[in-house]
């Protein structure tokens, strides 16, 4: 039976928060979840795929997976036990063990996870995980502490500016490159021939011409559309429309050395009679009409942004 996307979703989501909840205060790297443990013989197989795929989950092989940083601090925001007054208690002890690591310095400390455990008075597990998912930076947007490179689990090095509230350099670009967008959206909508309605190749221009009742306007695309011109529209080269080479008739004509090949409609009524190729020439009359073969491919190229 095939599961709908919304209940996939459900079953993935319930797996997380059942993950969380066994886990406890143990810490991520070190507990591996079986999918044949009875506790979760209620979900889904793929769910813990889908897990998997967002990066909630690590998968070592098929019977053992273990939570990410990223899904076991997903997991608890999720349960909402950031807003829980316990949560509060344990992150301030943190933050509080961490930082008279750092007071007084005037470069990054370092210290080890034993000792943070001992000093903060926490399960050495949730420390562990906390200092993982960065999680005083997640929670309250402050400058966090992390495993010195190639020390995971063993050596935390707390940088000077340790609590600090993270400043973003470059929200005002940010900001900048939003308007612009949303500008770019106004105007696509206000103009919507801006862009091919079959490639998305965009406007290359709009040349007005005049006829016995007045004015008109053709619109021409990069991709060789044209619109709204006199003597009929030209199509993109990925409507259906457009002609294939076996819509004009090849002729060869020699003039002294050099052969000269012309590609007609072999339909006036066909829309090769609006997409022209113009002569080629050779030294023989095969090459003449190899040179008009590579004419065609090259005009029938398809519009690349």
């Amino acid at each position: 039976m095939t599961i709908s996307p919304e209940a996939r979703r459900t079953d993935a989501i319930a797996l997380l928060a059942a993950l969380y909840t066994t886990l406890a205060d143990a810490p991520i790297d070190c507990t591996a979840f079986d999918p044949a443990d009875p506790t979760f013989a209620s979900f889904q197989r793929t769910s813990w795929d889908e897990l998997v795929s967002e990066g909630l989950l690590s998968d070592f092989d098929a019977s053992r997976y273990f939570l990410t940083a990223k899904g076991w601090s997903e997991a608890l925001v999720r349960a909402n036990d950031h807003k829980s007054e316990a949560f509060e208690l344990r992150i301030g002890q943190l933050s509080q063990s961490l930082k008279r690591k750092v007071k007084g310095r005037r470069n990054s400390a370092l210290t080890t996870l034993e000792d943070v455990t001992i000093d903060s008075k926490l399960p050495s597990g949730w420390v562990f995980n906390a200092l993982d998912a960065h999680l005083i930076c997640r929670i309250h947007g402050k400058r966090d502490a992390g495993w010195l490179n190639g020390a995971r689990g063993r050596v935390i090095e707390i940088p000077r500016d340790f609590g600090l509230i993270e400043i973003d350099l470059f929200a005002d670009v940010r900001s900048e490159n939003l308007k612009l967008s949303e500008t770019l959206e106004q105007m696509e909508e206000l103009y919507s021939d801006f862009r091919c309605d079959f490639c998305g190749a965009p406007l290359s221009g709009r040349n007005p011409w005049e006829h016995e009742y007045g004015w008109e306007e053709a619109s021409e695309y990069a991709c060789g559309r044209t619109v709204g011109a006199p003597f009929g529209n030209v199509p993109c080269t990925m409507d259906s429309k457009f002609p294939k080479l076996d819509d004009y008739v090849l002729t060869t004509k020699p003039e002294g050395k050099t052969w000269f090949c012309f590609a007609r409609p072999a339909n006036p009524q066909s829309p090769a009679s609006l997409v022209m190729l113009m002569q080629t020439g050779g030294s023989t009359e095969v090459e003449a009409i190899a040179e008009m073969r590579k004419r065609y491919a090259e005009r029938a190229k398809h519009w690349k942004g």
